[in-house]
């Protein structure tokens, strides 16, 4: 196993470049963005509300964190909204200490790199494929032998999709605020999937535990860059000295009202996504790629079959406009690993295609 490097999916404007064609004629399966789209009439509230960007924004999103906090049960001080969760991950280390952090994996690389960058070494927890990459109470054994000051994890977890089950959450969580361990959970991808348990309801009984979210991949907005952090108060305290001015654009802070002021879209996206993951993953299956494995989230992970050469599978896909995320970068994962991202039906059509040449071709 080697450790991961910061290679993300998404190059979207890259691929168009080097492959001469306009980015709206790429398809992306490298980046997990919600296939249904941004909400309807975003794109008027933005346009109505552009003359805001004749003026500073506000410093840290305030108004944002006021509306957050009217959709839970927390005050806004539990708040502080972002560009996206990593410039947070990059924070965390900074004004938390965190001289050992436990990572949970297979795991998103921003984790380490963001680590690394405040000169702590993270060392590695694995979930077992054995296991389908379900997070066990031997998981959490093995996390507390590390004798951890920090646990990363991610629920779901990419780029395996599987949810953490809510009694090992609740466990860890205790355990966490017994032993005095801080719990960074990021639940980037927790409004894609159904019945999963967020750790907001946490936050305010349990000063240990940190929550990342993101607006970026339910919203299909990454181009914006929007997020949230929610900690207790005493924490934010340790955290806002360091934390830039004017941390979000007026359209993004626009943006993140807007969409979240749609009640139902998280609903009709979590319905899309199940009719979609299943349909990706029953083509995965009849072309016999591989080992698909259970997923929760809006993505899925496909160990390939070893006659198969994976980079010569993306190197088919990437001439017919087609991106796929190579998942061998991942710490705890081997060359032949894919990741892709749940997209449209119309989508799954061309990947299957595309998929079905390649291996009509015999490689």
């Amino acid at each position: 196993m080697k450790h991961t490097e910061q290679i993300h999916g998404g190059r979207i404007f890259e691929a168009a470049r080097i492959l001469g064609r306009p980015w709206t004629e790429i398809i992306d399966f490298s980046a997990n963005i919600n296939p249904l789209g941004q909400p309807r009439g975003l794109k008027q509230a933005l346009f109505e509300d552009f003359e805001r960007a004749l003026h500073y924004p506000e410093v840290r999103a305030e108004s944002l964190s006021a509306r957050l906090a009217d959709m839970t049960c927390l005050s806004a001080d539990y708040f502080l909204p972002g560009a996206g969760s990593t410039p947070h991950l990059h924070l965390l280390p900074r004004a938390l200490g965190m001289e050992r952090p436990v990572i949970v994996g297979p795991a998103f690389a921003e984790y380490e790199a963001a680590l690394a960058r405040a000169g702590r070494r993270a060392e590695y927890v694995l979930t077992r494929e054995r296991d389908d990459w379900q997070v066990t109470n031997e998981t959490l054994d093995r996390i507390f032998k590390k004798d951890p000051n920090a646990v990363f994890l991610a629920n779901p977890a990419n780029p395996t999709g599987r949810l953490v089950p809510t009694d090992q959450l609740l466990d860890l969580a205790a355990e966490c605020l017994r032993q005095d361990i801080w719990l960074v959970v990021d639940e980037a991808f927790i409004d894609f999937a159904e019945h999963a348990r967020s750790m907001l309801t946490l936050v305010e009984k349990n000063p240990r535990v940190i929550v990342l979210r993101s607006l970026t991949k339910i919203f299909a907005l990454p181009g914006l860059r929007l997020a949230f952090l929610a900690a207790h108060p005493e924490v934010m305290e340790r955290m806002i000295p360091l934390v830039e001015p004017w941390i979000l654009s007026s359209q993004a802070i626009t943006a993140g009202h807007y969409c979240l002021s749609r009640i139902g879209f998280k609903g009709n996206t979590v319905k899309g996504i199940r009719i979609f993951r299943r349909q990706l993953v029953q083509e995965l299956t009849a072309l016999e790629l591989g080992r698909v494995y259970p997923s929760e989230a809006n993505f899925v992970l496909v160990k390939l079959r070893e006659n198969l050469v994976p980079q010569a599978l993306i190197d088919h896909l990437f001439q017919d406009g087609i991106l796929l995320r190579d998942a061998s970068n991942f710490y705890g994962l081997e060359p032949g690993f894919l990741r892709l991202a749940v997209r449209p039906v119309e989508e799954i059509a061309a990947l299957t295609a595309s998929l079905t040449r390649f291996l009509a071709g015999g490689r």
